[in-house]
């Protein structure tokens, strides 16, 4: 299995090498950042309803791929005005209802594809949070929108944790 995510990454390796890196990202993939919740569920096909969390009208995308990783997708926008301003995809390991291949090793090939796609990133880090957990972050930064991918980790249970890749506007 192994080799088989090794391959399918120097197979993207070799396609993306020569690609140009964008000088600006606008949101993620159909969704910009004037889009409201509405025209974000009729450009997807959506016929759910979004959810009200805490403030946020949180709606629901078909889960992605991004190589070999299932993530799920969500796009959120705050209640007093519609227009989303958050993408947020996330993959969870180490728990039933997570991929059977989903592990912690999702977030370096994440990072080798997104790399690939954005350039290096602005930033890195690597600290302990609350009962030691592993958290990793890694930062994209463009004029319109920052991708930040985070990896929580337990560290009692190091096949147990989330993946978050945030697209968020810039604030100007």
């Amino acid at each position: 299995m192994i080799v088989v995510r090794l391959g399918v990454l120097a197979a993207f390796a070799v396609a993306l090498y020569g690609q140009p890196k964008p000088k600006d990202v606008g949101g993620w993939d159909k969704i910009t950042w004037n889009m409201t919740i509405a025209e974000a569920r009729s450009a997807y096909a959506i016929d759910a309803q979004p959810e009200s969390n805490d403030n946020w009208m949180l709606l629901k995308l078909k889960p992605v791929k991004i190589g070999d990783v299932e993530m799920g997708v969500e796009a959120a926008a705050r209640l007093s005005s519609e227009k989303i301003t958050l993408v947020r995809l996330w993959s969870l390991f180490g728990v039933p209802t997570a991929a059977p291949s989903a592990g912690p090793q999702d977030f370096d090939t994440l990072k080798t594809i997104l790399t690939q796609q954005y350039g290096h990133p602005a930033s890195e880090e690597v600290k302990r949070g609350e009962n030691f957990r592993l958290i990793k972050t890694v930062l994209w930064s463009f004029p319109s929108t920052s991708i930040l991918m985070t990896l929580e980790q337990s560290a009692s249970l190091p096949n147990l944790g989330t993946i978050y890749l945030d697209y968020t506007p810039t604030e100007k």
